[in-house]
């Protein structure tokens, strides 16, 4: 994470240090900074902390903070000026993409993740209240009950749910916090409030689906989320 800009650095670092310490849930950094800039370095489990950085940038408009990142064959860059993420890319070399909405009030209306594997699609989807796995193969899409599926489906669906997603049964003291300073109701299903601040910013929607994975994102609204 990099800070610029013709402003009050110093301050910046003073605020953010004092969000950082009184959050128990924030991960190791190191700082490495320049008269010019701030820059702190991350290697975070639970991703990088955008809801901090977020919120202090509300504060000092006229500073840029920008963030790169490289997790799991997926490159990405991020911008946030006065609060608001202003600019977004993602590099994916491979492995699975995915699609991400939620409304103006926060709910989940859309998580999936879906990889190409030989002549067929397979993914996990949830929303703010249900979920389920499928396979779609030659344009025919076959949905798998919650409670059934193979290896393969479920780490799949683990490691997703893992970066994006937290349940109302977890206690997650740091998330619901969130949701409460952001006015936004608890849900079976939630989208990680670090991914929540950037989508916030972006139009409640974020993509990564090739031609495949859109068609059966297609299918999946046509034969499960509109039913």
């Amino acid at each position: 994470m990099r800070v610029t800009g013709a402003g009050r650095l110093a301050d910046f670092r003073e605020r953010l240090r004092w969000l950082m310490v009184r959050d128990f849930e924030a991960e190791g950094y190191t700082e490495h900074h320049a008269e010019d800039r701030l820059e702190y370095r991350f290697e975070p489990k639970r991703g990088i902390p955008f809801p901090v950085f977020t919120e202090v940038s509300g504060n000092f408009p006229e500073l840029r903070v920008e963030a790169e990142w490289d997790h799991d064959g997926v490159r990405g860059r991020a911008v946030i000026e006065n609060g608001r993420l202003v600019e977004e890319h993602h590099d994916s070399s491979g492995g699975p993409g995915i699609e991400i909405a939620v409304d103006d009030e926060g709910r989940l209306g859309l998580a999936m993740v879906v990889e190409k594997r030989d002549a067929c699609c397979i993914g996990y989807a949830a929303t703010a209240e249900r979920h389920t796995f499928f396979r779609f193969v030659g344009g025919a899409l076959d949905l798998i009950d919650p409670e059934e599926p193979d290896v393969e489906l479920e780490d799949m669906a683990l490691a997703f749910v893992e970066e994006w997603i937290w349940y109302d049964e977890e206690e997650a003291p740091v998330e619901r916090a969130r949701y409460a300073s952001y006015g936004f109701p608890v849900r079976g299903a939630n989208l990680r409030s670090e991914k929540l601040a950037l989508l916030r910013g972006s139009g409640q929607c974020h993509s990564s689906l090739d031609e495949a994975g859109r068609a059966a994102r297609e299918a999946l609204v046509r034969e499960w989320l509109s039913k």
